[in-house]
């Protein structure tokens, strides 16, 4: 048996047997079938811990923990499958199961294992299970949480399914392409729900109606759900028991109220963040076609808003109702006007989103009130002027995004003081200036680096080699002249590198071919020449984009050959060979004028200075005849 690895016994009628001890021998085994064969156990008549490989066992009794425990001793367990339905297995599962990495499918189905017999809470959300839920889930009465959000499940769920879930105080699925779930508007469950969370599942066009009995309900999430209606005032009405209200990629219209009161105490778990806040509430209405004017929530934490169609100003007095808040994202609206002063009262602000509006003015200098904040981005809007002093004065910035406005000026020397930045975005603005060298001395925690599309101007400076954090480094579509610095390999985390668009010249540093985590490079239109390098991640550069525009490059993937006499290379001959005349005409006639005049003056100086013209002499015509073949040589080849 040591070479056995495939042994099935099923649909045999063994009378009274017990499980062979000689299976622990068979330690080669892979499949081992024992289907109706009435085979029973007892399980502690195997070795478990030897059978490596075993995928399928049934018709045991015994505690089930002996099994487990035996198979994930294996040293490198390679068990794919382990069907241990329709046994009489008993105990609880143990927590070695975890130690079979491998391990896809387990059943256990229709045992006497104490553990699902009460099952009351199920979460399986965040995995990739295949196929289809087994009928058995939903005959678990006491479940209490049934979470399978975030997989790759198939089938089709009707409100059949969940007619025995009498106890579910929390429902959370995410639909797909192969994996439905079907719900009237009028459905009457059997539960009372605390948390509903569907994603991706066809709810539509109306919102379902049998939220309004659900009187318990603190979470609500029904994203892409194709729902198209107008906000009901019913569920207006259910927003002052609500936690969180997430009615993300919708189509849903209508206006919001100008004044929602909130209960005022109470935990917060919010999707968006994963944070727990007490003292306030949580508002995502994002991704929406909300539009009208901008509500304000006194006791609210979590502001957002994003992506919908608000329009109009944002209110003045903003900062000075919704003194709680914690995060605001107004992104993706028509916003108009400045950004309110109001905002320097939330001092407990962490992120302030007002990206992708059409805000104007000046970005204000007040930061200096807001030294909680973590994240700033006012990217796409119409603002304009410097960059303000204060705005790195908050020591935890850690994201700093201001790209796509009409910003001006230099670089404040300011910014040296946000030594937590992680990512600094000032592209498609009109920023001058030259790149600062403190930013390789002071930025060391900077990951993302953007500044593409302005007017910068001077050379790139060795010390940003430095940022041996970064990852992105954009500054393509600037006036940089001189070379790519010699030392750009040292930069070994970097992902992303766009130096297109600029005055840049000489070759391609050879340092660069070391950064083996580069998977995108554009060196397009500058005045690089040379050979483009081959080796390591140089090899996966197969776009000719990525090196166009750059008339003096030579080898793949240009079409241009390397082995042919570059016109640099000729031009700089030219001009050796145009030095070389020069000085030897300009050293002929001052060697004759000193033998002329030594000569002349005294015969004893003439024939040292003869004696001496004539040892040169015989030096510099033997350089040039080297010097000549070495030309004659070049050309040829």
């Amino acid at each position: 048996m040591t070479s056995l690895s495939y042994l099935s016994l099923s649909q045999n009628k063994f009378v009274n047997s017990e499980l062979p001890k000689w299976l622990s021998n068979a330690t080669t085994i892979e499949t081992l079938y024992m289907v109706y064969s009435n085979i029973q156990g007892p399980i502690s008549n195997v070795e478990w811990g030897k059978l490596c490989n075993l995928q399928k066992q049934n018709k045991l009794n015994g505690d089930i923990s002996r099994v487990v425990e035996g198979l994930s001793n294996c040293s490198n367990p390679t068990i794919e499958v382990l069907s241990l339905g329709e046994n009489v297995l008993t105990g609880e599962l143990p927590n070695s199961l975890g130690h079979l990495k491998n391990l896809r499918i387990l059943s256990i189905s229709f045992n006497m294992i104490s553990q699902l017999s009460r099952l009351e809470i199920l979460y399986l959300g965040e995995n990739q299970l295949k196929g289809a839920l087994p009928e058995s889930i939903f005959n678990f009465s006491e479940l209490t949480e049934l979470r399978l959000t975030t997989n790759a499940l198939e089938g089709n769920l009707s409100q059949n399914h969940f007619g025995r879930l009498h106890q579910l105080k929390v429902l959370s699925l995410s639909c797909g392409r192969s994996f439905s779930v079907n719900l009237s508007n009028e459905w009457v469950h059997p539960f009372r729900l605390y948390a509903i969370e569907l994603r991706s599942c066809s709810l539509g066009p109306k919102l379902p109606t049998w939220l309004k009995i659900q009187k318990q309900l603190q979470w609500v999430i029904l994203t892409n759900g194709s729902i198209s209606e107008p906000m009901p005032p019913w569920l207006w009405m259910m927003c002052s028991q609500f936690h969180l209200l997430d009615l993300s990629d919708n189509q849903i219209g209508g206006s919001l109220p100008r004044i929602v009161n909130f209960p005022s105490t109470y935990q917060i778990w919010t999707v968006g963040f994963y944070f727990s806040y007490y003292y306030g509430v949580v508002v995502d209405l994002s991704s929406n076609h909300f539009h009208g004017s901008l509500p304000l929530w006194p006791t609210v934490t979590h502001l957002n808003l994003a992506n919908n169609w608000f329009s109009g100003y944002i209110p003045l007095n903003i900062g000075h109702v919704m003194t709680k808040l914690q995060v605001l994202d107004l992104s993706g609206n028509t916003f108009i006007g400045t950004i309110p002063y109001s905002i320097t009262r939330v001092k407990q602000l962490l992120r302030l989103d007002l990206s992708d509006n059409h805000l104007s003015g000046k970005i204000p200098d007040w930061w200096y009130d807001l030294q909680q904040l973590q994240v700033i981005d006012l990217s796409g809007n119409n603002l304009s002027g410097t960059i303000p002093p204060s705005v790195c004065s908050p020591l935890s910035l850690f994201w700093l995004r201001l790209c796509r406005n009409n910003l001006s000026g230099g670089l404040p020397k300011s910014l040296r003081n946000c030594n937590s930045l992680l990512a600094l975005d000032i592209g498609e603005n009109k920023i001058t200036g030259t790149i600062p060298e403190w930013f390789g001395e002071s930025l060391l925690s900077l990951q993302k680096l953007r500044m593409t599309g302005n007017m910068i101007h001077g050379r790139i400076p060795p010390q940003l080699c430095q940022l041996s954090n970064l990852q992105i480094l954009h500054l393509s579509h600037n006036n940089l002249t001189g070379r790519i610095p010699e030392d750009i390999g040292s930069m070994q985390q970097l992902e992303t590198l766009d130096l297109s668009s600029n005055h840049l010249s000489g070759p391609i540093p050879l340092s660069m071919a070391s950064i083996i985590s580069l998977s995108y490079l554009n060196l397009s239109h500058n005045n690089l020449h040379g050979p483009i390098p081959s080796t390591n991640q140089f090899g996966t550069f197969t776009d000719p984009s990525c090196f166009e525009g750059n008339p003096e490059l030579c080898g793949k993937p240009l079409t241009t050959n390397c082995s042919l006499p570059r016109k640099r290379e000729i031009e700089e001959d030219d001009e050796a060979r145009l030095c070389f005349f020069v000085s030897a005409g300009v050293g002929f006639i001052a060697m004759f004028l000193a033998t002329f005049i030594s000569l002349t003056i005294k015969k004893s100086w003439g024939y040292c200075c003869f004696h001496f013209m004539e040892e040169v002499g015989e030096r510099i015509i033997r350089c040039c005849m080297g010097f000549m073949n070495r030309i004659l040589s070049i050309t040829r080849n």
